[in-house]
């Protein structure tokens, strides 16, 4: 069984991030997540995992990792919406339960909407 996210589920187009950025967003603790309403019927993720927040690349791929295995395992819950999550402070593997936790009820609070 193919595990990964599909490619038509990613935003990669820098219009598309500037579009979903205009927009407030859902915040917390954690993570900032922006929405905007899209002709597609399926959700699309965008991440925004900065250097200045995550100094270590390493880093940043976990958290890349999690963001991505959390929308991923969603899919099929959210709204058709393209979802641009942007990190608000360093993860650790020690607090990555709890920003999984927060990252999935910002999703399903995006559902709501």
């Amino acid at each position: 069984i193919n595990q990964s996210l599909p490619s038509r589920c990613r935003i990669r187009q820098r219009k598309d991030f500037e579009q979903a950025l205009k927009n407030s967003g859902l915040i917390n603790k954690w993570f900032a997540v922006h929405l905007v309403n899209t002709a597609n019927g399926y959700a699309r993720l965008g991440m925004i995992v900065s250097k200045r927040t995550m100094p270590k690349a390493v880093a940043r791929n976990f958290a890349k990792r999690l963001i991505r295995e959390c929308f991923r395992q969603n899919l099929t819950v959210l709204p058709a919406l393209d979802f641009v999550i942007r990190i608000r402070r360093n993860l650790t593997q020690n607090t990555s339960l709890e920003a999984r936790t927060a990252l999935i009820a910002l999703l399903l609070a995006a559902k709501a909407q």
